[in-house]
């Protein structure tokens, strides 16, 4: 996107730096590589790796990549590991080659274990920068290290103690630190059981959900020995919680999971196109359901005013249920054995909605001058697609997360589909059993 060169001259790195790194990092995306590259020129290369870290992972390795080398390997090297592995992963490989080449050991090692765990797992979001003290240490001597941490590390809530093999035997906050004899043993004031301990395959959801069920500021993550391998800030977990939620709520209605407001038009138009055509293919599919009773349409035109109301109303009471069902499972209250006791409820509530609102749509059929058997049809019809959308509502995410697939994934033209057909061949089949 071209930015006037005039407002982009006033902005100056007093006023950048007196905004969030949040902001300026959603700003920049919105600009060409060009005119991001003319702001991050005014600021620091720690306050530019900070930015960056806060922008889309291939947008800031854009930027990355038309910088001058020098300051690239200077801004590379000022990431946290976990952000710095995140824009490597998105860069050329050509360049994502000499950079790494160019970075000292420690960071450059760093940045290999992180890319070599899956992104949306535990291991490729936690960070490899742990602040640690061994076993044997006092107090005092524990004290001495975390002065190091704290010039580096921000957010510092937990000192985690390990023994030589760097295996994970417990943990210490700084207040119990602070209020011990400086010559008491770690280990004797450490706490040895350790809640929500997770390891580097663990899905980066779990990792949430393990995050908010023991109320915790950050999570260690060890491997099958208790080696301590990383750990997972709150900050990392916010951006999961916030990913997770837009992607699903995207992906229901077939947009791309990854796609955002500023996108490119043609990549927009890739994500969205195949579930349209899907969409497409099963609208066809409902309107040959409606030709079958065409004969009995037109002998009482009445039906076609009434059966999109079937259908709609179907159709609301299926993503009334999906949306239930998918915040469920994101939330884990979904364990494995819930199934036949939630459909089960499900169906329940939709033949009850359905009788209540079959109801008043039989009652308002009769107001408006409908014979009383097309009221009758109308509650039959609504009482057994309104059971059918919250069954199909549950059924396609369970079934979905039964096929360790994304729930989210296209369920709201499923159920579209099942609903609009559905209620289309069960209203008109009625109508032409009992009307005509």
């Amino acid at each position: 996107m071209e930015w006037p060169r005039e407002e982009l001259a006033n902005l100056n790195a007093v006023r950048l730096g007196a905004t969030s790194a949040f902001s300026v990092g959603q700003f920049l995306e919105r600009l060409d590589v060009e005119d991001r590259r003319d702001v991050l020129r005014q600021l620091s290369t720690e306050r530019a790796a900070e930015v960056l870290s806060e922008m889309d992972g291939e947008d800031a390795a854009e930027v990355l990549t038309e910088m001058r080398f020098p300051r690239a390997v200077r801004i590379l090297d000022d990431f946290e590991p976990d952000d710095a592995a995140d824009v490597v992963a998105e860069l050329e490989p050509e360049v994502r080659d000499k950079l790494m080449s160019s970075l000292e050991g420690e960071s450059r090692s760093n940045i290999e274990t992180l890319l070599a765990f899956d992104p949306d797992t535990a291991g490729g979001i936690m960070t490899t920068e742990v602040d640690t003290a061994h076993v044997d240490m006092t107090v005092d001597e524990a004290i001495a290290v975390i002065r190091e941490f704290a010039d580096k590390h921000e957010d510092l809530h937990y000192v985690y103690v390990v023994n030589r093999k760097h295996q994970l035997k417990g943990i210490v906050s700084l207040r119990k630190l602070i209020q011990s004899s400086p010559n008491q043993k770690i280990s004797a004031i450490m706490r040895t059981d350790i809640n929500g301990v997770c390891t580097p395959e663990m899905d980066k959801e779990q990792v949430a959900l393990l995050m908010a069920e023991y109320n915790l500021p950050d999570i260690a993550v060890v491997d099958a020995e208790g080696t301590l391998l990383g750990v997972i800030t709150h900050d990392d977990v916010l951006d999961v919680i916030q990913e997770e939620a837009t992607e699903d709520m995207q992906k229901l209605a077939g947009a791309g999971g990854d796609e955002d407001i500023h996108d490119d038009i043609l990549f927009s138009i890739r994500r969205r196109q195949p579930w349209l055509a899907v969409n497409l293919a099963t609208a066809f599919i409902a309107a040959m359901v409606v030709k079958l009773f065409v004969d009995q349409i037109q002998a009482l035109p009445l039906l076609a005013a009434i059966m999109p109301i079937i259908a709609g109303v179907g159709g609301n009471s299926g993503q009334q249920s999906l949306a239930i069902t998918i915040r469920s499972i994101a939330l884990g209250q979904v364990k494995e054995g819930d199934s036949r006791n939630i459909l089960f409820r499900q169906a329940a509530i939709g033949l009850i909605n359905g009788l209540l609102i079959g109801l008043l749509a039989a009652v308002m059929v009769a107001f408006f001058g409908g014979p009383i058997k097309l009221s009758v049809i109308v509650l039959a019809a609504m009482i057994i697609n309104l059971a059918i959308g919250c069954l199909t509502g549950t059924l396609i995410p369970l079934l979905l997360l039964k096929l360790n697939q994304d729930p989210a994934q296209v369920s709201s033209i499923l159920l579209t589909f099942v609903t609009d057909t559905g209620g289309f061949f069960v209203f008109l089949l009625l109508g032409s059993i009992f009307l005509l």
